[in-house]
Order: structure tokens, then C-alpha cells, then sequence
């Protein structure tokens, strides 16, 4: 099973979660390197609320920044069960997609929200 998964957690929260799914490895020159178990990850970050406002170069009012910290994950197996609490429905595709793959989420999304307008489900690149 693949699936393409948005969610968003507190810092503290992805750090506990993220243990689940990390795997650390040696390299040949001794170093470590950090990668995940069965899934890709994108870690998207404190995502704009509200976009900062200008006139010209001049800051009038500064972005207001989430406090969830937010992590798109492409699961090539069934994801944990303990982030099911997590997950979020941005409407498609929100700010990120992992390419040829928008068809996961909006599977997903589309199980979810049957009468949204997103619901027009493209064939997956192959």
C-alpha cells in the first residue's frame, strides 16, 4: 500500500512520532545519516496563517505563523496508527506534492470529503 499523507504536530509531537519511523545508518567514512523506514518525508515547517502584508519594500504587517509544525509524508506501507491524529485535509494540494503522486491524496481526500469539488481524480503518472 502507498499513500501520501499531510499532517501537523506540534514540535514536540514530531519529534516523539518521527522516532517511529527514523532509521539511522553508519557511511563508509564513519559518519551517521538520518532517513526514514518506508516512507519519504517532507518537513514543511510553521506554515503562514496569514500572509505578511507590504506596501512596496516596506514590512506593514508581518506573517502570522502556525504553531503546528507541518510534515508530508509518502508512506510506502501502511502508516503508523499513532498518526492518524495528526493528519490534516488541506484542500488538494495544499503547498507540496510529491510529484506524480497527486492522485494518493486526492484519493484520500476525496474518501473524506466525497462532495468536494477537488474530487476530479487524475490518472497517476507511471
Amino acid at each position: 500500500m502507498k499513500s501520501f499523507n499531510k499532517f501537523e504536530f506540534t514540535p514536540t509531537q514530531w519529534a516523539t512520532l518521527r522516532k517511529l519511523i527514523e532509521q539511522t545508518t553508519t557511511t563508509p567514512d564513519g559518519g551517521e545519516t538520518t532517513t526514514y523506514k518506508d516512507c519519504a518525508v517532507v518537513e514543511l515547517g510553521f506554515l503562514p496563517i496569514t500572509p505578511a502584508v507590504y506596501d512596496g519594500m516596506e514590512l506593514k504587517t508581518p506573517a502570522v505563523l502556525s504553531d503546528k509544525w507541518a510534515v508530508d509524508i509518502l508512506f510506502y506501507t501502511e502508516p503508523p496508527a499513532e498518526f492518524t491524529p495528526f493528519e490534516v485535509w488541506p484542500p488538494p494540494m495544499g503547498i507540496h506534492t510529491f510529484s506524480g503522486d497527486d492522485s494518493l491524496y486526492l484519493k484520500g481526500f476525496c474518501a473524506k470529503f466525497p462532495d468536494s469539488p477537488y474530487c476530479v481524480i487524475p490518472e497517476p503518472i507511471k
